[in-house]
């Protein structure tokens, strides 16, 4: 009698075997670290979150637990030592080609069939967005120096993940409301010239594309 197919596993299925390889959690409190740690990482809606620990389970990669608390069982999740094995062999796999879903940057690209005020409140919609994530990690960032944080064994991989998202969102907010600005002071988005600012945009890119140096 042939064995049940495994189910394919997905990028969230081992961001859920890693969370689980740090500590057993109830679906409930996966959910809730998922907003905590990965919410600029890798944001999964909520629902798939809460299918995807019973995929793992019927995989072999974890198992799980029931609990009386109070007067409510729950269900807790482990890792199992073949789910640390499988998040060990996808460690050592290449990772996907980041892809990079920003839907002002489309809206830039046609808006030679719309106004500037409409390209310009684009451009500010992203900004304010990006500053609002900054604000978002504020309070968290703020725990981790100073009590540490939950896991503050985890601080020098946290501040990796923090340090780039830090400068990518400082970054946006700041391209944002400096092309806000240029594109204000257009009359149309037809028939704009290649002036200083655009050009040295343009040079910057291009500086930016020879190959980097070896490391200092």
């Amino acid at each position: 009698m042939s064995s049940p197919k495994q189910p394919r596993l997905t990028t969230t299925s081992y961001a859920l075997l890693g969370l689980l390889a740090v500590r057993p959690w109830t679906a409930y409190e996966l959910t809730q670290q998922m907003r905590r740690s990965l919410h600029f990482v890798w944001p999964k809606s909520e629902s798939l979150l809460y299918t995807e620990p019973k995929k793992l389970v019927g995989a072999g990669l974890a198992r799980v637990t029931r609990q009386r608390r109070g007067g409510r069982t729950r269900a807790q999740y482990r890792i199992t030592p073949a789910g640390r094995r499988a998040l060990e062999t996808w460690l050592d796999t290449e990772p996907a080609a980041p892809l990079f879903e920003i839907e002002t940057m489309l809206r830039v690209t046609f808006a030679d069939q719309g106004t500037p005020e409409q390209l310009a409140r684009a451009l500010r919609s992203a900004g304010a967005w990006a500053d609002g994530e900054l604000a978002r990690a504020r309070p968290q960032l703020e725990n981790y120096l100073g009590a540490g944080g939950p896991f503050p064994e985890r601080l020098h991989l946290i501040a990796l993940v923090a340090g780039f998202y830090g400068e990518l969102f400082d970054l946006m907010r700041r391209f944002f409301g400096d092309a806000a600005d240029l594109v204000e002071t257009w009359e149309a988005t037809t028939g704009v010239p290649l002036d200083a600012d655009l050009r040295a945009m343009l040079e910057r890119t291009l500086h930016r594309t020879e190959p980097a140096g070896p490391p200092g």
